[in-house]
C-alpha cells in the first residue's frame, strides 16, 4: 500500500514495516509515453529507486533496459542541473 502527501510517499509491507521515500524527481517520456518518479528514503539518500506511475499515482516497475537507460540519463541530467545551481 502507499500513500502520498507533498512528495513524501509512506510504503507499508506485507509485515506492517512503514518505509517513507522522498520523490527527488519526476519525468516524463515522450518516447515511452509514461511518467516516472525518482524516489530515496533519508536513511539512504545513495539508494534510488525508479517507478512509472499512472494518473492515479500507482507505481508500476521500470519494464525495460531501454526504459532504464532514458531514466538514467534523466538522472545525469538531474544531477548536472543541481550542480550548476
Amino acid at each position: 500500500m502507499e500513500k502520498k502527501i507533498n512528495n513524501i510517499l509512506f510504503f507499508t509491507g506485507a509485515d506492517g514495516t512503514q518505509l517513507t521515500f522522498k520523490v527527488l524527481f519526476t519525468y516524463h517520456s515522450e518516447r515511452f509515453g509514461k511518467d516516472y518518479a525518482v524516489l530515496y528514503n533519508e536513511a539512504d539518500e545513495n539508494h534510488l529507486l525508479a517507478y512509472a506511475y499512472d494518473e492515479n499515482l500507482t507505481l508500476s516497475a521500470i519494464e525495460s533496459q531501454e526504459e532504464a537507460q532514458e531514466l538514467n540519463n534523466a538522472l545525469e541530467q538531474y544531477d548536472q542541473e543541481q550542480a550548476n545551481k
